[in-house]
């Protein structure tokens, strides 16, 4: 009952995707079958205070698979403190249809297939099938206990089709999330192999004329020492071109790379005094957003090593979010200065948004979602 792709095998999403941003327009539109349960209540001779309690647990229920996927499958969920929200919404959705079966009894299986669609997008396979399958049973269960098989029956083979086909679909979607990951992969170690050929290629040619010069000065040493200096200086000049050369590309691909960023902030960090923690494991970030994360990184890194006055600094990695955090002197009203622009800009490039604020107990926080 939903058709949002969600990370129901721990992949992340990509950060441009538009899923991210109007995905749950399509579970907003299922909600409309909840029209069944409505008529129930109103059906059931609750009197008028019975069809407001009926009324107000459709509009929770309502409210709660719908913050779900807005919430969970976007990018707010990079930053929830607490890693098993999809289980707390689905804990409270049973419970609406258990308070409703005791005002309509049975027809409150007709909020069923919404559990099921919650499970197959927002939890991990194995509870998908596992939840799934109790809804099945669950109901099976509640309609022999109530004798209304004959009546509400037909709602065990709409259970079934929902399952099936939502299984079916989540899994698409997470295999073509994966295959988006492995392209994305296959294209970074592409563009690394040409830059190591190129410098390869490079410092041959460089190392080749070296060799020459070299064996040239020997030659002429005693000779013509003049112009033998004059080679030695030249060569001289062409290693200290290629080794800048060299360190400035080789750097570039390293320094960048998220895990590598991170260390090195971290020893930078506490060779200035300052006390790290840090959560989560940066290899677990996308890696088409390694490199612009790196450089933010770094960037907010080096503003708590030279204004911040920190005695402890915590980094977070998750799959859509990374933080800095510091006990500093806090960024106050100042203006946004070069670096934050830079790093707003890269993050914007990459498809994520970034958040420089202050801390209630004072520090700096410095966030970075997609």
């Amino acid at each position: 009952m939903s058709a949002l792709p969600e990370r129901t095998d721990g992949t992340a999403r990509d950060p441009g995707d538009g899923w991210s941003r109007y995905g749950w327009l399509l579970p907003a539109v299922w909600l409309a079958f909840l029209g069944y349960t409505v008529a129930a209540v109103l059906s059931a001779g609750l009197g008028s205070a019975g069809v407001a309690a009926g009324l107000a647990l459709v509009a929770l229920f309502a409210a709660v698979y719908l913050a779900a996927f807005v919430v969970l499958g976007g990018p707010l969920c990079g930053r929830l403190r607490f890693a098993h929200w999809n289980w707390v919404g689905l804990g409270a959705m049973v419970a609406i249809i258990l308070a409703m079966s005791a005002l309509i009894g049975v027809a409150a299986t007709f909020m069923a297939p919404f559990v099921i669609a919650y499970a197959c997008y927002l939890l991990p396979r194995a509870g998908a099938w596992w939840v799934g399958g109790a809804t099945l049973a669950g109901c099976l269960a509640a309609l022999l206990a109530s004798a209304q098989t004959g009546r509400y029956g037909f709602m065990l083979i709409i259970l079934a089709g929902v399952f099936i086909v939502n299984m079916t679909q989540a899994s698409l979607m997470a295999a073509d999330n994966r295959n988006q990951l492995m392209a994305r992969d296959l294209a970074i170690v592409s563009e690394r192999e040409r830059v190591a050929r190129d410098v390869h290629d490079g410092l041959g040619h460089t190392l080749t004329v070296v060799a020459l010069k070299a064996e040239l000065a020997d030659r002429i040493l005693d000779t013509d020492p003049a112009r033998a200096h004059a080679e030695l200086g030249e060569l001289r000049a062409l290693l200290r071109e290629a080794l800048g050369e060299v360190r400035s590309t080789v750097g570039g691909l390293r320094a960048n790379d998220l895990t590598t960023q991170a260390r090195a902030l971290e020893l930078a960090l506490r060779g200035a005094g300052i006390e790290v923690a840090s959560e989560g494991d940066p290899g677990d970030v996308d890696p088409a957003l390694q490199v612009p994360l790196g450089w933010v990184l770094r960037e907010a890194g080096t503003n708590v090593l030279r204004h911040s006055r920190a005695a402890h600094c915590t980094l977070r990695f998750g799959r859509g979010a990374l933080s800095v955090e510091d006990d500093g002197v806090g960024v106050g009203s100042s203006a946004p200065g070069h670096g934050r622009r830079g790093m707003a800009e890269r993050v914007a490039e990459a498809g994520g948004s970034l958040e420089v604020s202050g801390l209630p107990d004072g520090g700096t926080r410095v966030a970075v979602s997609w």
